[in-house]
């Protein structure tokens, strides 16, 4: 085995990146529009085909063949638990790092009005968790009943306080609800056990809900599991940080991933307390991934242009309120619009770096002085003011080298923000030109050196310099 051809189905596009395991390069990129909505197998052969033409016949045969997929937007988790500051917070880590898109959560005691969200946000999952070890117990037991007694039917998965595990389980089953049960994902204070939970959601996703997004087909030409791409790019950002027994990382950094219809911001460092103040609410995990559904370039665009606000929006821009109007409606009905002129590449430019500014405040936490603890200064959240390095990946910042220093650099705090949002003071900005990132993370658990390699050498800044 000497090659590895490594494919992600996507919505749009099904790609592939071909890497030689000895050299550790990579020999081929490319992509195809997608066809996981009619028939994936059309996409998985052109890929297999432009493999075929650059390794030979006899290579591919016996080569490493895995994938991702990022099909009809990824997995739609809702998450229940007791708290926002705790048990919600801890639960939406778990459902993004296993790749999801948290689309609803409840706190405290499940309501009628909440069932009804959970159903009209179309959630594939329910995720239930809350309580310490030997903690609450009333109620996770009146949201188990809750939901059991509920018109849902989609897979469970209970992830709180194990001392009334058997209970919740009892009353999921014995009303003919799927129910899988993980270790508490806060099993005391200051205490973050996510990974139980999402083993789980990878393992739903793998088994039953690929099959649901059109790509199920491939599966028996492949040598492992379809993977969710945001949780094969998690795994390959923090072998970046962290390096190999071989190779070092390169430490503490920030990754923006802009998307049609979302945008992903991934943080890769140990959360440490800002200027001694004292932390609260769920711990931050070493790996970090938010993802914001109303902040993308063409579905969402109109959900970020009313944040920014139209006017504000249209100024920046240099057009007028009715030209930004036509010309976000253009960008949520053609999904697959290119900005060919001037005037709408700049405002292409501005919804991405609105994205940025966004979505990376939405994923650092902050710090303010609080009265009820003595006017002590507290902090929320992850502390990312020791970070440097932002690397960008999705097809503006990829495609648009020369912009995407510009819009990177709005992870960075301002004068106004200091000491309130725990952003980075100044970063460097670079691109993962070659688009590996979804690769390395399925060739992590088969060959670090080489998926640690491919990344560096993807990594570039402007000047195309490797990291």
């Amino acid at each position: 085995m000497n090659y590895a051809i490594l494919l992600d189905f996507g919505s749009t596009y099904t790609k592939i990146v071909c890497v030689d395991l000895a050299e550790r390069r990579v020999v081929l990129t490319d992509k195809f529009p997608s066809t996981v909505h009619t028939n994936a197998e059309i996409s998985l052969h052109q890929c297999f085909e432009a493999a075929k033409r650059t390794i030979g016949e006899d290579a591919f045969r016996v080569a490493l063949k895995l994938s991702t997929s990022s099909a009809a937007g990824g997995l739609r988790i809702a998450v229940s638990g007791l708290t926002k500051s705790l048990s919600i917070e801890a639960g939406r880590n778990a459902s993004f790092g296993a790749g999801g898109k948290v689309v609803y959560t409840a706190a405290g005691l499940i309501t009628e009005e909440d069932l009804q969200g959970i159903e009209g946000s179309q959630a594939e999952i329910l995720l239930l968790c809350g309580g310490y070890e030997g903690g609450n117990r009333k109620t996770v037991l009146h949201n188990a009943e809750v939901l059991a007694g509920s018109r849902l039917n989609i897979p469970i998965i209970y992830a709180g306080n194990s001392q009334v595990a058997k209970d919740v389980r009892m009353m999921f089953t014995g009303r003919g609800k799927e129910c899988f049960m993980a270790e508490n994902i806060i099993p005391g204070v200051g205490t973050l056990n996510i990974e139980p939970t999402v083993a789980i959601i990878r393992d739903l996703f793998m088994n039953r809900i690929t099959n649901m997004k059109g790509v199920g087909k491939v599966k028996e030409v492949l040598d492992g599991p379809i993977i969710p791409t945001p949780a094969s790019v998690l795994a390959a950002g923090q072998l970046l940080c962290d390096g190999t027994e071989k190779d070092s990382g390169i430490g503490p950094y920030m990754m923006v991933d802009i998307g049609g219809a979302t945008t992903d911001i991934y943080s890769f460092i140990e959360n440490r307390s800002y200027e001694g103040a004292k932390q609260v609410g769920s711990p931050e995990p070493f790996a970090k991934r938010t993802v914001e559904g109303d902040m993308g370039m063409r579905e969402s665009s109109i959900c970020l242009v009313k944040e920014v606000g139209e006017d504000n929006f249209a100024q920046k821009c240099g057009i007028t309120k009715e030209e930004l109007s036509d010309a976000i409606q253009n960008r949520i009905t053609d999904r697959k619009y290119i900005a060919d002129i001037e005037s709408e590449k700049e405002i292409d430019l501005q919804i991405a770096c609105s994205a940025v500014q966004i979505s990376a405040r939405r994923h650092a936490g902050y710090a303010v002085k609080e009265f009820n603890d003595g006017c002590r200064l507290v902090q929320h959240g992850k502390n990312l003011t020791d970070i440097r390095t932002v690397i960008g990946t999705g097809g503006i910042l990829v495609n648009n080298l020369s912009t995407a220093p510009q819009i990177l650099q709005n992870v960075e705090v301002r004068k106004s923000e200091t000491g309130r949002v725990l952003l980075p003071k100044g970063v460097k900005p670079f691109v993962d030109e070659d688009y590996v990132f979804f690769a390395a993370g399925l060739l992590c658990e088969y060959d670090q050196e080489a998926a640690l390699a491919i990344m560096k050498k993807s990594i570039r800044t402007g000047e195309k310099n490797g990291y």
